[in-house]
């Protein structure tokens, strides 16, 4: 900036220097060197005084645009986008206050339980086998669910961070959802859910086989913890139009459509208390969002109180 400072000043200068020689050569000089009546000299300023005027207005307004482009201009667009990198920065700050104050909460509940029913043992509940079998019990959920919490923490951070996992290859898109499916059968059958499949043999997807099945072991547990018990849940993955499209859809309790738009928010429940008892660490879907993003997917979702859901994420061949 202080280089363009320095040229325009230079500019200015020379360009009124050499104003002065215009002034010399067309008032000075010429009527020295000519011999005329009154009335053409008269003629001969009034012309030069036009010429000079013109040329001088020419001139400066060049100067200026010149000025202002290369200098005004580029300090506008600086000061527009500091004010805009203020602004990111002051809602990034927000969204870190608020993921910090989340995570503290979303940790200090199981730690508070488990603290509590250790208490309580230590002061003499342990003597009564009923109950210290209940309490222990209590504490191995609440630290299940501190594990799982930590442990969608750390495949959140590998995410933001862009860590890719090191089996990024193509892969077919129908044995990872078997492979998923086959993990997930416990949960399904103790809850008595069916898991029904249609999968296309030639669907083939570039990327990392694990980030995928992670997205679809979270999208496919969601769809069996909030079915209702004996429900269905179809599981999908079809190739039209260049595109593969997978979807995960249930006859579950549904979503509200005010719910939809935060649904992929981190820790955001719309049933808190149920999504607790199905022990939810409010990461599932934000992680589903961000494993989307790396593979350049669109993810959409289609919910109805009382009928369902249905998630659909579509990949580029």
């Amino acid at each position: 900036m202080k280089h363009k400072f320095i040229a325009a000043a230079v500019e200015i200068t020379g360009f009124n220097l050499l104003a002065l020689f215009l002034v010399y050569r067309l008032f000075i000089s010429a009527r020295m060197e000519a011999s005329v009546s009154k009335q053409a000299d008269e003629m001969i300023v009034r012309g030069g005084l036009l010429i000079f005027a013109a040329i001088y207005i020419i001139g400066m307004l060049l100067i200026g645009l010149h000025i202002y482009f290369s200098m005004v201009k580029p300090v506008n667009q600086a000061q527009e986008n500091l004010k805009k990198a203020a602004e990111e920065s002051r809602k990034a700050e927000l969204i870190r206050k608020e993921f910090v104050a989340n995570v503290s909460h979303e940790l200090k509940t199981p730690l508070t339980s488990i603290s509590g029913f250790i208490e309580t043992l230590q002061q003499g509940a342990a003597e009564d086998p009923e109950i210290r079998t209940k309490f222990i019990d209590i504490i191995a959920i609440e630290t299940s669910r501190l594990k799982r919490l930590i442990e969608d923490l750390l495949v959140l951070s590998d995410i933001e961070n862009k860590k890719e996992s090191a089996d990024e290859r193509e892969f077919s898109v129908k044995e990872a959802i078997e492979r998923t499916i086959q993990t997930l059968e416990p949960i399904a059958k103790e809850k008595q859910v069916t898991l029904l499949t249609e999968l296309d043999e030639t669907a083939v997807i570039l990327g990392s086989v694990d980030r995928f099945c992670q997205m679809m072991v979270n999208l496919i547990e969601n769809a069996i913890k909030y079915s209702d018990r004996e429900g269905r849940v179809w599981i999908q993955a079809q190739c039209e139009d260049g595109q593969i499209n997978v979807s995960v859809r249930d006859e579950g309790i549904g979503i509200a459509e005010e719910h939809l738009d935060r649904l992929f928010e981190r820790f955001y429940r719309v049933d808190k208390s149920r999504s607790t008892k199905a022990g939810g660490t409010g990461l599932g879907l934000s992680i589903v969002k961000h494993i989307a993003a790396l593979f350049n997917a669109e993810l959409k979702v289609e919910s109805q109180v009382g009928e369902g859901t249905v998630f659909y994420v579509t990949f580029e061949r």
